[in-house]
């Protein structure tokens, strides 16, 4: 857990709460507290306090539901005359439930030390930046959701009134016996504060989750063999059999010795306890350290890997970034252009965000950003300088590495050289005007590909992405490929796209014709030709094929872009031209961007085009969808730099894929139960709650019964079954029937991911979660849910059972066991020479199954064994195959 600095804890500095009156000076210390992480204030006046109190005005913000932090001038109003003296002094807490959905908080320090109010914003800022990156456990959140009453009265202690006002809303739901007990806990009758500590939490989470009896105590009645209590060995051997991550050798995954179990339980004030209690498994299962299903260690960033060449990464990249709702006026719902889009965008970790300029009205004007043209479109317009002035401010907030600025350029000349001054006098020493000594913008005769900086060394800077003047002529080129068989394509819509469909059918003429045709763009005057170097956007030729057109990308001599819609790339990779997208993705770079038809601002499948190797797979980051989410998941490894090194199959020429000769391996999981689906807010999430799992890898064989009716044939091969749970329940607690399921032969470990989605009643998804299989942990582990918007939902969580195997044909089992591990292959080979040089020595101890690397079957499968994995002696071009899911996503 992050250390929050003595300027956030210390509440020296004093402000007052900037409300509708400016002259009410309502004094309050702002505050974090280290603890649950939450930011509240304390008004000075005790009247007022109270006047706050009785209103029910929360005094405190989560860290995690906060997005930016701002001194300085308000970007969300204007302030008035009689106010711009204090515009310096203003602290802007950015906070809401989705980039979408935002509330501004002001304060206004009284205290003239600007350097202590921008240390206080900074180290706000940074604090709020790891909180949001950190994966908790079930304590942690449980902790979190009683601090706000606990420490919005300054105090480290609380009554039990105030866990009852938490959680009042709820009580109607469980016994008066579970209240009683909590109540007795807390000494109520005493009538005296009584502090609460993380082993008094433990026993509240046990009485309102009704431990005895639960499905977490039958594991525990496991492990302890029905004995009251476990011994150390018998819980160490436990962890080791069934904790412990079996994918690779244990220099990756290492084991939990007794040591450190011993110093764990000591860091927890149980280092008196000779023996394992229910209570002390509690909080293993519950703790940071033991019990989340992400693997911290494999989510931070390694510098070591940024030093390749940029066309080497997935980059983040967001399309038509202005937009804040839908893609124009004419569509139902909310539609405009908003410069805070752009803040969000860059905070979120984007890499790529898109201006499409337009000329301003007035000539003598700055350019302006809108979905053009305006007559047509209906779209607000706002100013370009206002843009980059905060693309400057959010730039690198989150993270060091290259941005990028994908210019959709609608602008004459006059307008073209406004819009280069404004990048140079806003951007300043940002911007990268011309490439680097060791990098040349062309081939070096007989070297053949193109030599990228890497992102490391890219650092800090804004690349430019335009056409760059290479030309005489420059042709204007209509979106021809979108708008290949709307009416009739053979891709297969999803509900909401055929929805979509109908209503772009009812626009005008006009208006289709402005969505699907990209007006002519005037040739790249020489200012703005001489700033862009690395990211030039590739002019495709007229009157040649798509796939002629992907050779000359891939052979030009400079480092350029090619830009495509989804359909475009679709019509490639149906024309099989999978390998050609997937070279040209080895060395230059390819942006895919939303077909034009999705007016209201849908998205595609992002995996679809990572599997090819494009870097910018761009989306409309405004919409909440299962895609935005997965998009999500990709890049909050790696630090959430933005950026997420390709395998290397997806980035080496000379390496490529070869899924049946590398060790596959399954995912077999148990949904147990969710925790606290209450904490969502609605009583109705609570009532037969489903939960539906998806795999996103590339599978062994999709057989063409799959492709034609993947709703019953593949259902348990890509998408379970949902799950019900067996009753109604009165308590903090929904258990699921219990059955296992899983994926076999998972191939891409480290490009796959699990859905998990929790629905209500309706069958709405409520609550998800999205986990990268490679920093998956093994076990039982409780998945901390999140929202659709992916913010953290917890102590809602799933109690989920996993067990990842790998498998391998009788063939090469032996070659792959020593691969696998090949420690415990040396000590067992040991052991077989020391057995036949003499066989009557006495070899105790001596176990012949070491390994968990097993040949078609589950190890300690208790209920149902998945479908025994088979290798095919000719498998499929990974082209093909390639082919076939992309066909199945669709038709999905």
């Amino acid at each position: 857990m992050s250390k929050v600095p003595d300027v956030l804890k210390d509440a020296k500095l004093i402000f007052f709460k900037y409300e509708e009156n400016f002259t009410s000076r309502n004094s309050v210390r702002l505050q974090v507290d280290p603890t649950p992480y939450i930011l509240f204030w304390r008004y000075k006046d005790y009247k007022v306090f109270n006047t706050k109190e009785l209103a029910h005005e929360k005094n405190y913000i989560y860290l995690e539901r906060i997005y930016d932090v701002r001194v300085g001038k308000p970007t969300d109003f204007e302030l008035g005359a009689h106010e711009k003296g204090f515009e310096r002094n203003f602290l802007t807490i950015v906070s809401g439930t989705s980039i979408t959905n935002l509330k501004f908080t002001h304060f206004v320090c009284l205290e003239k030390d600007e350097k202590r109010l921008h240390e206080f914003g900074s180290s706000l800022f940074d604090t709020v930046q790891r909180v949001r990156k950190e994966e908790h456990g079930l304590l942690y959140h449980f902790r979190k959701k009683l601090a706000p009453k606990m420490y919005a009265a300054f105090t480290q202690r609380c009554l039990e009134e105030d866990i009852m006002r938490v959680y009042d809303k709820h009580k109607k739901n469980s016994t008066k016996t579970e209240w009683t007990a909590v109540g007795k806990l807390l000494s109520v009758n005493s009538r005296k504060n009584v502090e609460i500590d993380d082993q008094k939490l433990i026993r509240i989470i046990m009485i309102l989750t009704k431990f005895e009896g639960s499905r977490l105590e039958a594991i525990f009645r496991k492990i302890s063999e029905d004995e009251p209590v476990a011994t150390k060995l018998e819980f160490g051997e436990w962890l080791r059999k069934n904790q412990h991550d079996h994918r690779l050798n244990d220099a990756r995954f290492n084991q939990v010795s007794d040591r450190k179990i011993s110093s764990i339980l000591e860091a927890w004030q149980y280092s008196g306890d000779s023996a394992i209690t229910p209570q002390i498994f509690t909080h293993w299962m519950a703790s940071d350290e033991a019990g989340v299903a992400i693997s911290a260690q494999r989510m931070k960033l390694d510098v070591a890997s940024m030093r390749e060449p940029i066309n080497r990464y997935f980059i983040d990249s967001s399309h038509n970034t202005y937009c804040s709702g839908n893609q124009l006026v004419y569509a139902i719902g909310h539609c405009s252009a908003d410069v805070e889009m752009y803040r969000q965008a860059l905070l979120c970790g984007c890499r790529c965000v898109e201006l499409d300029v337009w000329d301003n009205k007035d000539k003598e004007g700055d350019p302006v950003i809108t979905h053009g043209p305006t007559a047509v479109m209906g779209m607000n317009e706002i100013g370009l300088k206002e843009v980059c002035e905060a693309i400057k401010e959010c730039a690198f907030k989150t993270t060091p590495y290259p941005l990028i600025l994908s210019i959709e350029n609608h602008l004459g000349r006059k307008q073209q050289e406004k819009m280069v001054q404004i990048f140079h006098h806003v951007f300043g020493d940002l911007l990268l005007t011309g490439p680097l000594p060791d990098y040349p913008l062309y081939a070096r005769e007989g070297s053949g590909d193109i030599k990228y900086p890497s992102p490391e060394l890219l650092k800090y800077k804004i690349l430019i992405k335009a056409k760059k003047k290479r030309f005489d002529k420059q042709e204007s080129r209509s979106r021809e490929d979108s708008s290949i068989d709307l009416q009739g394509s053979s891709i297969d819509l999803t509900e909401d796209e055929a929805i979509e469909n109908e209503r772009f059918n009812e626009l005008t003429e006009e208006q289709k014709a402005a969505q699907m045709l990209q007006l002519p763009e005037e040739s790249s005057c020489s200012e703005l030709s001489e700033i862009i170097n690395y990211m030039q956007a590739f002019e495709s030729s007229r009157g040649v094929s798509t796939a002629i057109n992907l050779e000359n990308a891939t052979i030009d001599t400079v480092p350029c872009i090619v830009s495509a819609d989804e359909n475009t790339v679709w019509n490639c990779l149906r024309g099989s031209s999978v390998e050609k997208i997937q070279n040209l993705n080895k060395s230059k770079i390819m942006r895919i961007y939303p077909k034009a038809s999705r007016i209201y601002s849908t998205n595609y499948n992002p995996m679809i085009h990572w599997l090819t190797g494009a870097q910018m797979v761009a989306l409309n980051i405004q919409t909440n969808c299962s895609n935005t989410q997965l998009n999500y998941a990709m890049f909050e490894r790696n630090g959430a730099c933005g950026y997420v090194r390709k395998p290397d199959w997806l980035r080496m020429r000379d390496v490529q894929l070869k899924p049946f000769l590398s060790i596959p391996f399954t995912i077999a999981y148990t949904i147990i139960a969710a925790y606290f689906l209450s904490a969502m807010d609605s009583d109705k999430y609570r009532r037969r709650s489903t939960v539906s799992v998806r795999l996103f890898d590339v599978p062994d064989q999709i057989s063409k019964e799959d492709i034609s009716s993947p709703s019953i044939s593949t259902s348990s091969k890509f998408e379970t079954s949902c799950r019900r749970r067996t009753r109604e329940e009165t308590s903090f607690v929904t258990n699921y029937e219990r059955h296992v399921y899983s994926f076999d032969k998972v191939m891409l470990n480290d490009l796959s991911f699990l859905q998990f989605n929790v629905h209500n009643e309706s069958g709405s998804v409520f609550a998800q979660r999205i986990l990268h299989i490679d920093t998956m942990n093994n076990g039982y582990r409780f998945i901390t849910l999140r929202t659709p918007s992916n913010q953290c939902a917890g102590p809602a969580c799933l109690l989920v059972r996993f067990d990842l195997f790998m498998h391998s044909d009788r063939k090469n089992l032996h070659d792959h066991k020593q691969m696998y591990n090949p420690h415990a292959f040396e000590k067992e080979s040991d052991k077989w020479e020391r057995r036949f040089s003499n066989p009557f020595a006495d070899l105790d101890g001596f176990d012949g199954n070491e390994f968990l690397l097993v040949e078609g079957t589950r190890r300690g499968s208790v209920e149902h064994a998945p479908t025994t994995p088979t290798t095919p002696t000719k498998p499929m071009s990974f082209g093909k195959e390639l082919l076939e899911k992309i066909s199945f996503w669709k038709k999905k």
